[in-house]
């Protein structure tokens, strides 16, 4: 195979194969085990942490939010059926996987004490935390830390892993403990306390829905959400599932997941760069994924351009060998037809010689008479 066919032929696979679905996604011990398991998987979701996973008010008990979307297309990559248990609090399911019981959590980072009895997937998304004041507090600026706000009050979401990050990096805070990010904002609207320590995606939730519009973002708290899935430590190969279904999952697909859930109205206060870093696996991707396309159709008609032009050429290296052929022929025919002449010309000066020699004998007997 050439250089260039053997180039085509990969970027037709490299083409072909996002849109395929694949023979397998799972190694045969994992799809044994989804098997056993009646192809599906147990979901633990919270009640309320929007917007990766929580219960709305409408009245419908199923969950919804950004982790919920993404194990529903996890389950669809590896052909399961996503089962949600009944939605509690964090610490209800905390404490249901640790006393043995099956589920998988949305949404959840890692820390040493969790991954003493819980397995994580690779994280999913990363948010940043950060500081949030009212517009009118004395607290101003796009830069500040956890630092200016010794001494004063700041409400953090209990059983969130940033509580440990502010608790050990930050003694002199005095910590307002809340049950969700939601009761840390109103304390915060209320005046009861002089800042909010929350993730970007749980803030933009709040404020898209018009909840919030006094408040501002003045700066991050150098802590970053990762946020995975984990499963009990007695299904190991449910681990191995959750992370084979994820990376079955394009760069459009998951912008397309995290645009749905992940907005801010024009009216929210937001420090510059805030956004670019939690929009560097949305908005980014997206864009590599449009300029690899480009270029794929680019290297595709640059092949195709360059295959004809060789074919073309081909066809007239062709045209001149079978001229040439011609030519030759022709020539080797005339020189065949010259030889023959010569041969046939030969002949008849032979007989003229002979003919000459003949009466040039009838001369000389003649004189001798």
């Amino acid at each position: 195979m050439s250089s260039t066919r053997f180039t085509l032929f990969f970027l037709l696979i490299f083409l072909v194969t996002p849109f395929s679905v694949r023979a397998s996604v799972l190694a045969p011990e994992q799809k044994s085990w989804l098997e056993k398991h009646k192809n599906t998987l147990i979901v633990r979701p919270e009640k309320n942490y929007p917007p990766f996973s929580f219960v709305s008010s409408g009245g419908s008990t199923k969950p919804k939010g950004l982790a919920v979307d993404y194990i529903d297309l996890i389950s669809r990559k590896i052909g399961a059926q996503a089962t949600y248990l009944e939605s509690k609090s964090r610490a209800n399911i905390l404490s249901d996987l640790k006393s043995g019981k099956e589920g998988i959590i949305l949404a959840l980072s890692a820390t040493d004490e969790r991954e003493e009895y819980l397995y994580f997937s690779e994280p999913f998304i990363t948010i940043p935390a950060v500081i949030v004041t009212r517009k009118d507090s004395k607290y101003k600026g796009s830069d500040m830390s956890l630092g200016d706000f010794n001494s004063k009050q700041v409400a953090v979401t209990d059983g969130y892993s940033v509580m440990d990050y502010v608790t050990n990096n930050y003694p002199k805070i005095i910590i307002d403990s809340v049950t969700d990010d939601e009761v840390a904002l109103q304390k915060l609207l209320l005046g009861e306390v002089d800042a909010a320590v929350m993730d970007l995606a749980s803030l933009s939730y709040y404020t898209s829905k018009d909840m919030l519009s006094y408040v501002s973002v003045i700066g991050q708290t150098g802590f970053d959400y990762e946020l995975s899935f984990a499963v009990p430590k007695n299904a190991p190969d449910l681990q191995v599932i959750i992370n084979s279904g994820l990376k079955e999952i394009t760069p459009s697909e998951h912008s397309v997941i995290k645009d749905k859930w992940i907005t801010f109205p024009e009216n929210i206060d937001k420090p510059k760069g805030i956004l670019a870093t939690l929009y560097l696996g949305t908005s980014f991707w997206l864009g590599i994924s449009i300029a690899g396309a480009i270029i794929i159709v680019v290297l595709l008609i640059l092949i195709i351009v360059h295959t004809k032009r060789h074919h073309s050429l081909n066809l007239a290296s062709i045209s001149r060998v079978k001229q040439k052929e011609r030519s030759f022929n022709e020539l080797n025919s005339q020189l065949k037809e010259l030889e023959e002449a010569s041969a046939v010309l030969g002949e008849n000066m032979q007989e003229i010689k002979t003919l000459e020699k003949t009466i040039q004998n009838k001369i000389e007997n003649i004189e001798k008479e």
